[in-house]
């Protein structure tokens, strides 16, 4: 290097006193914040934020079928009968047990008296609702089944007589029985024997012979 210009250089690098003026003053701030004070504003906000996000209200979802099949659901069908026990028992009425019942559990709560003949019974028989239990004294006879149309003293029945039942009568025929079945449709069954007379084919003659043969 030429000793001008190493000469040159060093005269630039040598202080030259003014070196001061080159300093910036930078203006205090008005407000300052510590490193403590920031974390406590950070931790209110995130905290104001999860407040915000668990209470902020919720879209509601329109209801599902299944949901509202569990809300509306059809009631269960009742799960108890109710039966008839007549006849030789303590306390003759209707008795209500709990489906699948037997004929001994409703003998158990009207109670057979002594003379109850319970071999007659089937007391292991299921039960249905609208069952009528008829229990006997011993050796009482039981009742003869009726025919259908005909009353227990053999009689025919008038107002649940058919057509094959009435033609049995003497002096009435088919065109005469279905006149009877007619008239006792048409106003709602028979309220006397004397109500014959109102049907067409049965005048005072025929109704003496079958008056004493017929029953409502």
């Amino acid at each position: 290097m030429k000793p001008d210009i190493a000469a040159r250089l060093k005269g630039l690098t040598q202080p030259t006193g003014e070196e001061d003026l080159l300093r910036v003053g930078y203006p205090t701030p008005r407000f300052q914040i510590s490193t403590k004070h920031a974390l406590v504003v950070c931790i209110v906000v995130m905290l104001g934020l999860a407040g915000w996000f668990f209470t902020r209200e919720k879209p509601v979802n329109p209801p599902t079928m299944a949901a509202l099949a569990e809300t509306y659901h059809t009631p269960a069908p009742s799960s108890h009968i109710v039966v008839s026990v007549v006849g030789h028992v303590e306390k003759p009425g209707l008795v209500t047990l709990a489906e699948g019942s037997r004929v001994a559990d409703a003998l158990g709560i009207a109670g057979a008296l002594p003379d109850a003949d319970l071999t007659a019974l089937n007391l292991a028989q299921l039960l249905i609702d609208g069952t009528q239990i008829h229990v006997l004294a011993i050796g009482e006879a039981p009742a003869p089944e009726v025919a259908p149309g005909a009353s227990s003293a053999g009689l025919v029945s008038l107002n649940s007589a058919t057509v094959a039942d009435l033609i049995t009568l003497p002096g009435v025929g088919e065109k005469t029985a279905q006149a009877i079945v007619e008239f006792r449709d048409s106003n709602g069954g028979f309220s006397s024997v004397e109500d014959l007379l109102q049907v067409k084919g049965i005048g005072p003659s025929k109704f003496e012979q079958i008056a004493a043969l017929v029953s409502l």
